[in-house]
């Protein structure tokens, strides 16, 4: 399926608003033709979907006064200042009001995903689809932050700097042309993300490259020289090497493993 303009987005039948990377805020500032779309979605009664922060962009829309919601729990302070009139379900993961769904926790996207498979299509449907979840996956009692938390600072520079840092992990680190990109100089960048993140950039776009390495390990076929290619370390060899300082294992035993530990968990649910 290709990717289309936003200006052609009508008459779908579900709205699914991802979590917002970093401060819901600026988002909001910058792409205020999204709201109108998602206002509209809503009030078309159409099935409509937040996950985490997304629930910033529902609330926006104004369509949501006097109705139950919910957002990632960092955010919780935020979004009762900035949307009073919402019904902010603290306690709840999911919150359902009429046909919009909002789900508080990336790991409850699974849970929702399998009672909308029950009412859309059926319940044994939606049974054998749970089925096949690691128990891994659905944690739902188990919130984590949307990000490092290195990302949660009120930098918005620095906020750009990482967007650009993770939209390709294979591209080398270049501080001057990056610093160029943001109109700041050199040294400017360097003093700021650090005060920002806590970690120079090459450290913190480290960090970012191993959890990108963790994850494809645990989750894709990918070998350990595609995975290596991936995050921006083309030399298996320097990969691996890499890896097992950062980890104290080989990317191999990695995978086996989380792989191995999650089979455990599964034979002792049955």
């Amino acid at each position: 399926m290709g990717t289309r303009p936003l200006s052609e987005f009508q008459d779908a039948d579900l709205l699914m608003v991802p979590a917002i990377w970093r401060q819901p805020q600026r988002v909001l500032r910058r792409h205020a033709e999204q709201i109108r779309v998602i206002e509209q979605h809503i009030e078309a009664d159409r099935l409509t979907i937040s996950v985490g922060s997304g629930s910033f962009l529902l609330a926006e829309t104004g369509a949501m006064r006097g109705r139950s919601m919910t957002t990632h729990w960092q955010w919780f302070d935020a979004f009762a200042r900035r949307y009073p009139a919402v019904n902010l379900e603290r306690r709840q993961l999911i919150t359902q009001s009429g046909a919009v769904f909002c789900v508080g926790s990336v790991n409850s996207v699974a849970d929702l995903m399998i009672y909308l498979c029950g009412e859309i299509f059926s319940q044994r449907v939606a049974r054998h689809i749970e089925s096949q979840f690691s128990p891994e996956i659905r944690q739902r009692f188990s919130p984590s932050p949307l990000g490092s938390p290195r990302d949660l600072h009120p930098d918005e520079l620095i906020a750009d700097a990482q967007s650009e840092l993770m939209k390709d992990l294979r591209v080398p680190l270049c501080i001057p042309k990056l610093a160029s990109m943001l109109g700041i100089s050199s040294r400017t960048l360097i003093r700021r993300f650090k005060s920002a993140t806590g970690v120079t950039i090459s450290a913190y776009l480290r960090e970012r490259r191993l959890d990108e390495a963790q994850s494809l390990l645990r989750r894709t076929n990918l070998s350990v020289t595609e995975v290596g290619s991936t995050v921006g370390h083309p030399d298996p060899s320097h990969f691996t090497r890499m890896f097992r300082e950062q980890t104290g294992l080989t990317p191999t035993a990695y995978r086996a493993a989380v792989r191995q530990k999650a089979f455990e968990a599964i034979d002792s649910s049955t």
